[in-house]
């Protein structure tokens, strides 16, 4: 009379065990965050199959045109970004002070325009930060070391328009006193330098230095000033897609295909490992 409760419960057991042995491979099987990330997308992106990128493309070697095409080390890397997420990129050209406003409003989806990721920046976008660059001082040619910002004082100075190097320029001015610091602006402020337009210039140092070997009557004046990330803009409220642009940017930092391009644009030595997002100040 209990044969009919034992094989019950031998049929359960079986039952139990098999279902154990066939979850087994799950547990060491590694995660696909790649995958994870392209899942996680905005709809929206993930049917089109396209990145919208905003980008000034004034900024060589980070990003100019060359001919009808965008190139730089920012066009590289956001299409190796894109691709890593089964996606391409159509690009924008987009004036460097709109590039947060069209990010904002879904306009476009990502910028990528060599901008500082700085706190104030951070309310309009998250950043999510791919390369370490300071601010260089370009001046003429013999000139030498001024000193940094505080060598300014005295010098008329050219900045490109809605950058942080016209806020550090004015910030400098008001320290100056009365050895008064003109600001000048200019898309091209090494340019205004080699004219004699202006008697100093800042911007990003992988700009600056591209800009001294193309102008040789202009030199960099003394070591970069105060290094900070650049960012890829994404509006505030698709965290997913920042986080899914994060995790490319690690596959290819893991990968060794960032460091490729880095060469390739000869600013190795900006190079990150971190890849935080909103970590400049």
């Amino acid at each position: 009379m209990r044969i009919v409760p034992l094989l019950l419960s031998v049929a359960v057991t079986l039952t139990t065990a098999a279902g154990c042995a066939d979850s087994e491979p799950e547990i060491g099987r590694p995660v696909d965050r790649l995958a994870e990330a392209r899942a996680a997308l905005p709809e929206s992106i993930r049917q089109s199959g396209v990145l919208i990128g905003g980008t000034d493309p004034t900024f060589e070697p980070m990003t100019f045109m060359q001919g009808p095409t965008f190139a730089g080390l920012d066009v590289g890397l956001g299409e190796a970004i894109a691709q890593r997420l089964g996606l391409r990129v159509e690009w924008r050209n987009v004036g460097f002070g709109d590039l947060l406003d069209q990010v904002e409003t879904h306009k476009i989806d990502f910028s990528m325009s060599s901008m500082f990721d700085r706190a104030e920046r951070q309310k309009k976008a998250d950043f999510v930060n791919y390369l370490n660059a300071g601010t260089s001082i370009v001046v003429a040619k013999g000139v030498g070391d001024i000193g940094g910002m505080p060598g300014l004082c005295g010098r008329k100075v050219a900045a490109q328009p809605e950058t942080v190097f016209v806020e550090m320029a004015e910030a400098q001015k008001k320290a100056c006193g009365a050895k008064k610091l003109t600001v000048v602006l200019s898309d091209t402020p090494s340019a205004f330098v080699r004219d004699g337009k202006a008697q100093a210039a800042l911007n990003d140092f992988p700009i600056a230095a591209l800009d001294v070997e193309k102008m040789p009557a202009l030199e960099l004046s003394g070591p970069q000033i105060e290094a900070i990330p650049y960012g890829i803009g994404i509006a505030k409220d698709r965290k997913e897609l920042a986080t899914a642009v994060q995790t490319a940017l690690y596959a290819l930092i893991n990968d060794g295909s960032y460091d490729e391009l880095l060469a390739k644009w000869k600013v190795k030595e900006g190079a990150l490992r971190t890849g935080a997002i909103n970590g400049g100040a």
